[in-house]
């Protein structure tokens, strides 16, 4: 038999939460039961009342806090439901556009450390293709963990808008390679940020990188410490006659987020090639 009036546990289980919850709504006003008994305090809500739950929960999910809900229900109208909503339409906008771009971030990283758990550690140098890039920097050099440092507050602060360094973004560092190997030079580079949304910031905070071939070696260890690798590289290209076009890049595949072992750090030098002849890739 149908009845207007629940009580407070036949409510919840009607709209699928819990007693505790309809307590909360009651102490902070946002919905009241329709009637308390004064001889027993127990609460009854009116069947009409289930319609008023139901716009709560739809207006939490689509982002609203409680306060915000409570205003919306006090005095509502065709105008002030439409700003409210338009409003919290334009916020879920913008962060389905972060997600995406943390997915996007991710799915990047992901394929990175999958590749780096299908090749080994192995340091061989090899010769990749690369699609184009574009990363992000402040064109600062460095040449130390204390500007490296800094350096990566300044970038994360050109991110925070968009996706966290966190979430994936890839961090490189551009250097020449024939002043790194000079003996005694100082190991400056410029630090970037992997980005696969470069329309979202200025020109001038942008580094294009074009698609080309690249001689990839892996480089374990500290980040500064890359002398040998780059000797390493340098006569991998003279003995299969190839030629440095350009700046190289190292880029971080592990780092602190991933592991906090030292021999487990991992960086990839890419260095730009030409061939000096026609080659079978």
């Amino acid at each position: 038999m149908y009845k207007e009036f629940l009580s407070i546990s036949e409510m919840a289980k009607l709209r699928h939460m819990t007693a505790e919850t309809l307590r909360h709504y009651d102490r902070i006003g946002l919905i009241k039961p329709h009637r308390i008994d004064a001889t027993t305090g127990y609460r009854y809500y009116s069947i009409h009342q289930y319609e008023v739950l139901g716009t709560i929960r739809e207006l939490k999910e689509i982002g609203l806090s409680l306060e915000e809900i409570r205003t919306f229900l006090v005095e509502r109208n065709l105008e002030k439901s439409l700003s409210i909503i338009e409003s919290h339409q334009t916020k879920l906008q913008r962060k389905i556009k972060q997600l995406v771009r943390i997915e996007s971030s991710l799915q990047l990283k992901t394929t990175y450390l999958k590749r780096i758990a299908e090749e080994g550690k192995t340091p061989q140098p090899n010769v990749r293709y690369i699609e184009e890039r574009y990363f992000l920097t402040t064109h600062d050099e460095v040449a130390d963990d204390i500007e490296l440092s800094y350096a990566t507050i300044e970038i994360e602060k050109l991110l925070e808008l968009h996706v966290s360094l966190v979430a994936g973004s890839f961090l490189g560092l551009l250097f020449d390679v024939d002043s790194q190997i000079q003996a005694g030079a100082a190991p400056t580079s410029i630090l970037m940020a992997q980005t696969a949304f470069p329309n979202d910031y200025p020109e001038m905070n942008l580094i294009r990188v074009p698609a080309g071939y690249y001689v990839c070696l892996r480089h374990f260890g500290q980040v500064w410490d890359r002398t040998q690798s780059l000797k390493q590289a340098k006569d991998y290209l003279e003995k299969n006659e190839m030629r440095i076009d350009g700046k190289a890049i190292q880029m971080v595949e592990v780092d602190v987020s991933v592991t906090d072992r030292l021999d487990e750090s991992l960086f990839e030098i890419q260095i730009p090639i030409a061939f000096k002849r026609a080659v079978q890739i």
